[in-house]
This record gives C-alpha cells, structure tokens and sequence, in this order.
C-alpha cells in the first residue's frame, strides 16, 4: 500500500496486518488510524471475524494475565503522596478577624460623625411630630375598612 493518507484500506490489508505481514511505519501509521476513523475499524474489526478461526487460542489466560501483572510495576500505596486537606483556615478567612474589621470601621464612622447623618436633625424631627407615624395610619386604614366590612 502507498503512503496516501487519504487511501480507504481494503479487508486484505488489515488481515495481513492482523496476521503481522505489514512493515512496522505502515503498522503504527493503521494503529493511529484505528484510532481515528471509524469505517478503519469497523473494517478491522470484520477482518477479525475472518481470521479468528487462524488466530492462536490462549492455554492459560488466568496465568498470561497474571504474568502481565507482575511484569508491570505496581507503585506501593504508601509511598504514593495524598493531598491532605489543610483543616487550618488562613487568618484573613478567620471570624474573629472580620469581627475585628467590623469594630474597626465601627469606630472609624463613629468618630467621623457617620451615623449622626443617619438620624434627622431637630428641624425634621419637630416637623414630623405633627404629622401620625405609617403604623398608626396603617391601622387606622385598616379599622376603617373593617367596620364597613361589619354589618
């Protein structure tokens, strides 16, 4: 087979790749396009249908996967570094430092005088006094639109 990328492999071409008769760039360069394409692989995979009957069969597959096992290097559990979570909180994420804030700036609009601006002047204050409060008004409203509801 050339080396065109774009080429469609036949059902042949993969049994002898199957079967190991394909030199090894043209062998990774089907490996990567098994990957990649899937009409590749549906075609691989119908070319294992044909030649299963050909392919050797396993005498022991308990002790082939367990040589496999030993063969690989299995890292001890312990040596293995786990991320322990830090159960200390960083200070700035501590309550007692945002209690701390809050008195600070507590103090600071104290001082500047702040929360005096919050309240009404006596000049507001003698101008409302004449005038009812929202609740009182709020239930006078309300009596009213009861007693008419009441026959």
């Amino acid at each position: 087979m050339s080396d065109n990328r774009q080429s469609i492999l036949t059902i042949e071409e993969w049994i002898a790749y199957i079967r190991g008769e394909i030199p090894q760039g043209q062998a990774e360069w089907m490996e990567t396009l098994l990957l990649e394409d899937e009409t590749a692989f549906s075609l691989y995979m119908q070319a294992m249908d044909m030649e299963a009957d050909g392919l050797p069969v396993m005498g022991n597959p308990e002790q082939f996967v367990q040589n496999v096992m030993n063969q690989l290097e299995i890292p001890e559990v312990n040596n293995i570094p786990m991320e322990q979570k830090d159960n200390r909180r960083r200070w700035y994420e501590h309550r007692l430092f945002h209690y701390a804030i809050a008195a600070c700036l507590t103090l600071i609009f104290l001082s500047a005088g702040w929360f005096d601006k919050l309240t009404p002047g006596p000049q507001q204050v003698n101008a409302h006094a004449n005038k009812a409060s929202y609740s009182e008004e709020l239930v006078r409203v309300t009596t009213g639109w009861l007693d008419r509801i009441k026959p």
